[in-house]
């Protein structure tokens, strides 16, 4: 072929040609690939005679790429004049072969001249075919452009059948880019002009120079869902959001008629897009984020750069090459589809293990915590019952306290007042009918300091109960002779009218180490009891040294005695044995003796018999003086 290039677009064929050989721009011995050029360009050639028994065959050029405006071929007829058969995007069906190529009827061995004038890139390829080679070769085509498409129909129904599932942003952009990329392919390949309705045949044309703009499009919107959205690549995210629009206002230039002037934005956002993809992938598998999908993804946007570098070239016409721009692309276009597919459903496979991961760690733990609930409830159960049990023994003893309240006070109001009257009577008595006669006085005096014992009693009965019930309480041992612990005691009984002593001291030691004052209350404790409820007779105080080296006290009476029930809770606090319809007394006496002498190491042991009296004993073990 011979290339003539017409700026001024007003060449015609008889012109182009009488051009000589020399005069014309270059000679092509491969198709033509001369970039966006936006004027006209001629292309001449010869065509053959038909080999010998072909002649009743007929000659065809059938050329692509189907995407030219216009492709007007010119042959001399019978009369010597130009014929000319007119094809393109922007003609209308009617006046076209059929065929979604450039089909033209050739005559043998004649010139021909092709004039090519189209706003796309400016390229020609064509084969001169017989009749029979055309059929064949339509044939093949058209059975390649089915498999073509049907296999990117069904990778698209699955992509769209997996969006309308999972309806994850990646899926979508990923659906919607390998659609796109589809409708193109049908756009360049002519089936949309060969089909849109004569109306429609310059949108149909315009449709492939949209198409490129939204391929760089939806590959940039496509690398911002799957690896920059919601990253720390706010940079890298804002460059590919800039590309989105800048190829998006794009399509507004092939309407308007400047779409040579910037075809090359969408060839250089292309390239662009593939680095960033290529350039996060990298990343991504230096941080092993994602091993497999990453990968994946690297292997689709390298392909699609490297594969997208020679379809520039192409495109732009920089360096002549005898392939196919258009099917290259289709090759790359499916194989990138697939890789990006696989990538998606990848990482979507390893979002799900690592969400199946947290949630049976999440489940996990959810177990830790209910158990960890439990063994808490358990705990605080616990504690609220001992809470409660604390509180019912608080209250408990809240009864207790207010029950000894109120019998403390009853023996205040009986017990003190009693020998309160007794001294308030001698006294009264003495003042009233004062007598010179002394035993008279005696007796009276007597009777008041009998009283006056019997509140001393009561106090500190009272005052030591408080003592021995306190944290700090502590024995103060000293040497005291035991007959003044008996003769102490023992004046209870003097005091009284209705009773005689019977005091025995030979088998007593003469010393004794022990808390003096304790062991007073405790004897006076019991020769009280033996003088307030025993009957009128003998009250027997005795002493001695046990084999055992105790110091053992007892005092007897010969009263009515007590059963073994009432012996068996006599040392109670507040027991007051059978006698409490007689009112004296409020059960502290016996159960302070009992406290004095176990404080001492020893004891109070009681014999009764029922109407013959009782006998109570108290054990004492010898102290060191300064022992606690």
């Amino acid at each position: 072929m011979e290339r003539l290039d017409d700026q001024s677009g007003k060449l015609g064929p008889e012109a182009v040609a009488d051009t000589r050989s020399s005069a014309m721009t270059s000679r092509l011995n491969m198709p033509l690939s001369a970039g966006y050029l936006g004027y006209t360009v001629w292309l001449r050639f010869e065509v053959p005679a038909l080999p010998p028994g072909h002649e009743q065959e007929g000659l065809w050029l059938l050329a692509e790429p189907t995407y030219i405006d216009f492709v007007t071929l010119y042959q001399r007829d019978v009369d010597g004049k130009w014929a000319a058969q007119i094809d393109g995007d922007l003609v209308p069906i009617r006046p076209k072969t059929g065929v979604r190529q450039h089909l033209f009827h050739l005559t043998p061995g004649q010139t021909a001249l092709v004039r090519i004038q189209t706003t796309s890139a400016t390229q020609f390829q064509a084969d001169v075919l017989t009749t029979k080679a055309l059929a064949a070769t339509l044939a093949q085509s058209e059975r390649s452009m089915g498999l073509y498409f049907g296999a990117m129909a069904a990778l698209l129904v699955g992509v769209w059948a997996a969006t309308a599932i999972f309806r994850t942003r990646a899926l979508f952009s990923l659906a919607v880019l390998g659609t796109i990329s589809t409708i193109h392919v049908f756009n360049v390949r002519g089936y949309g002009s060969l089909w849109s309705p004569p109306e429609l045949t310059t949108w149909a044309s315009h449709a492939v120079g949209i198409g490129a703009f939204l391929l760089p499009a939806t590959l940039a919107w496509q690398i911002k869902e799957q690896l920059t959205r919601g990253t720390r690549y706010q940079w890298t995210n804002r460059l590919l959001g800039f590309l989105i629009t800048l190829n998006l206002l794009g399509t507004l230039s092939v309407p308007l008629g400047f779409y040579p002037a910037v075809a090359w934005v969408n060839l250089v956002s292309l390239l662009t897009s593939d680095v960033v993809g290529v350039v996060l992938c990298v990343m991504a598998l230096r941080r092993q984020d994602r091993i497999a999908a990453s990968a994946l993804l690297l292997m689709a946007y390298g392909l699609h750069s490297v594969g997208g570098i020679p379809i520039a070239i192409l495109m732009t016409g920089l360096i002549p090459w005898d392939i196919d721009a258009t099917l290259l692309w289709q090759l790359e276009a499916i194989a990138f589809t697939t890789l990006l597919a696989c990538a998606v459903f990848v990482g979507m496979v390893t979002r799900y293990r690592q969400a199946q991961f947290a949630k049976d760690q999440a489940i996990e733990r959810l177990a830790l915590s209910e158990h960890s609930l439990e063994e808490r409830i358990e705990q605080r159960t616990a504690q609220l019952s001992e809470a409660q049990t604390a509180l019912g023994q608080a209250l408990e003893s809240e009864r207790t306290l207010r029950h000894e309240q109120r019998q403390f006070f009853q023996m205040i109001s009986h017990e003190f007042r009693t020998p309160l009257a007794v001294i308030d009577s001698a006294a009264a008595e003495q003042q009233t009918f004062p007598s010179t006669e002394l035993q008279s006085q005696t007796d009276r005096a007597a009777q008041i300091r009998r009283a006056c014992r019997r509140l001393t009693s009561l106090v500190d009965s009272c005052l030591i109960n408080e003592r021995l019930d306190s944290t700090g309480f502590s024995l103060q041992a000293s040497p005291i002779k035991v007959s003044e612990l008996l003769q102490h005691a023992a004046q209870l009984v003097h005091w009284s009218p209705r009773h005689h002593l019977q005091l025995f001291t030979d088998a007593a030691p003469g010393e004794w180490v022990c808390d003096a004052t304790l062991v007073h209350i405790a004897l006076s404790n019991l020769v009280d009891n033996a003088v307030k409820y025993a009957s009128a007779g003998e009250i027997f105080i005795a002493a001695r040294k046990s084999e055992s080296g105790f110091l053992e006290i007892s005092v007897a009476d010969e009263g009515s005695g007590m059963s073994l029930d009432v012996m068996n809770r006599i040392f109670d606090r507040f027991e007051r044995g059978d006698r409490t319809d007689q009112s004296r007394g409020f059960g502290l006496g016996l159960w302070v003796a009992r406290r004095v002498a176990r404080l001492h190491g020893g004891d109070i042991t009681v014999e009764s018999i029922v109407g013959e009296g009782t006998c109570f004993t108290l054990t004492l073990q010898a102290q060191r003086i300064g022992q606690s």
